[in-house]
């Protein structure tokens, strides 16, 4: 079989919603578990995670083998980096305008579409077992180029960053937005409702799959219907909040 599961840009074209989950613990078992469980994706945290290019890989290896597909949150000078350890998607932060997002475009897809650097000794390329055409074709084809839009700059620049060919889905961070629009930490704030509404509406109208973060299923289900297609959660809260109700329980006096 390919190296890289090729089926996101597809699903991202679809109408069905996709559950992820961001996975910021270097763990390769954490991945695995979130495969078992049936998300549609997880994306390994390379901008707020400690995990390394090694340890990123290995988590590549745990989705492949449980049949997840994995995407890197990533920065943009390491895109060619996470594509070559057979990284699905790359997801990146803080894109501002048309410029910044059509090089990372460029970054992603190999020429003649971009300016990707080419090695088929990678473990993408299958360490030369998938090489040459059918690599570049599957690669260019198969993985994703997701966008972050997370400040106010973004959003009024929003048009012109949907515009850019070969954007696969544009997630819009609350939590940052809420930053910039100048309510730190509030992301139900109208402001950043109102600039996340707007921004589904634009990425629909540019046939570009919008996704929003999701911290539970009741937000999962309300973006879901505004038509945010792209939907994850953070494996990190999800434990903890675990946590919390278990230490609560057992702790109880009732019983």
């Amino acid at each position: 079989m390919n190296v890289i599961d090729t089926r996101l840009p597809e699903l991202l074209r679809g109408k069905r919603p996709l559950l992820g989950m961001f996975v910021g613990i270097p763990a390769p078992s954490l991945v695995e578990m979130c495969g078992h469980a049936g998300v549609d994706f997880v994306i390994v945290d390379n901008e707020h995670g400690p995990a390394g290019i090694e340890s990123t890989e290995h988590m590549l290896r745990a989705a492949r083998a449980s049949g997840v597909i994995p995407i890197v949150r990533t920065l943009e000078p390491d895109i060619l980096r996470v594509l070559d350890i057979g990284a699905s998607a790359i997801q990146v932060p803080q894109v501002n305008s048309a410029e910044q997002a059509r090089r990372i475009v460029a970054a992603a897809k190999y020429p003649p579409i971009g300016m990707r650097g080419a090695a088929f000794s990678t473990r993408a390329a299958g360490y030369g077992f998938f090489a040459g055409d059918r690599h570049v074709a599957d690669s260019n084809a198969g993985t994703a180029v997701i966008v972050m839009t997370e400040t106010r700059a973004a959003i009024e620049q929003l048009d012109d960053i949907l515009s850019v060919p070969g954007i696969d889905a544009v997630f819009f961070g609350p939590n940052d937005l809420s930053f910039s629009f100048g309510h730190p930490g509030q992301m139900n704030h109208p402001d950043v409702i109102g600039a996340i509404e707007h921004g589904i509406e634009r990425a629909l109208a540019h046939g570009v799959a919008p996704g929003v973060l999701a911290l539970n299923p009741e937000d999962f289900h309300r973006w879901r219907q505004k038509g945010a297609r792209y939907l994850p959660m953070v494996l990190s809260g999800l434990v903890g909040n675990a946590l919390r109700a278990t230490v609560a329980g057992a702790r109880s006096t009732g019983g």
